[in-house]
């Protein structure tokens, strides 16, 4: 206790104000707060995977395909996109821990800087399109939210992820190549009239898929979907030399649903 008035005494004259003994609880508080907050949420490793659902709201299916799509895409163009989907940022902003992923990965070249990394945090209802510097010019911020709002957004509400992830994929794709134009999200009509003859060829197409070991709606889908895109089966989607180290300079858009 002689101690502590010591130290209490040094302050009031070097500092000209009263510590009470709540106070060094305060100040001991400050001390130890640098280091409690310094702790980051975890990275998972690259491990030559692009597509990381850590959430597991993929199918074994969706992932397959998107990692074929995204291998095709790197085979042909260079270009290194990326998804990680976690449970929660568990405080940390989206922005920050996009950029530390994108460095971590070492997503694009090192020549062109072309990676982009599509980040989902499923508890906190963010998304992000995190852009490399070489590709800001294509896939702009603007472009970015709006791929986020009208083409993610929407099917996470309804609880579609793997839709999503999908669409968001592939309008990436279409937007580093100059082919995305969608101004519009996707809404459910309401009233009117309703064809069922589309609804009775696609259960019909189910069926027929069913019937030859296909995966149910949700891989019928996503095949649809990345092979119209042009995706190939290019291999396992597992790169022995992945990520040349692309530069993140924090372009790309962040989003709620």
């Amino acid at each position: 206790m002689n101690q502590l008035r010591m130290i209490q005494t040094i302050f009031m004259k070097r500092l000209g104000f009263r510590f009470s003994v709540s106070g060094y609880g305060l100040l001991f508080c400050l001390l130890l707060w640098p280091k409690t907050t310094v702790a980051q949420l975890k990275i998972p490793d690259h491990g030559g995977v692009w597509v990381h659902d850590e959430a597991g709201v993929l199918s074994a299916q969706a992932r397959a395909q998107l990692e074929t799509f995204l291998k095709a895409e790197r085979d042909s163009t260079s270009n290194q996109i990326a998804v990680l989907i976690i449970p929660s940022l568990e405080g940390e902003d989206i922005s920050a821990y996009g950029i530390r992923v994108a460095d971590a990965w070492k997503i694009g070249t090192k020549e062109n800087d072309n990676g982009v990394l599509l980040i989902v945090a499923i508890k906190d209802r963010r998304v992000r399109i995190e852009v490399g510097q070489g590709l800001e010019g294509v896939l702009t911020d603007a472009l970015s939210s709006r791929i986020n709002r009208n083409e993610i957004a929407p099917r996470f509400r309804q609880g579609d992820y793997e839709g999503g992830v999908i669409a968001g994929v592939v309008s990436i794709k279409k937007a580093i190549k100059g082919q995305y134009v969608n101004t519009n999200p996707l809404q459910h009509k309401k009233g009117g009239r309703t064809s069922w003859i589309p609804f009775f060829v696609i259960i019909l197409i189910l069926i027929i898929a069913s019937r030859k070991g296909g995966g149910g709606l949700g891989g019928f889908w996503a095949a649809g979907m990345l092979m119209g895109m042009g995706g190939r089966n290019s291999g396992s989607g597992y790169d022995r030399d992945y990520g040349g180290g692309g530069s993140f300079g924090g372009g790309g858009s962040s989003d709620s649903w």
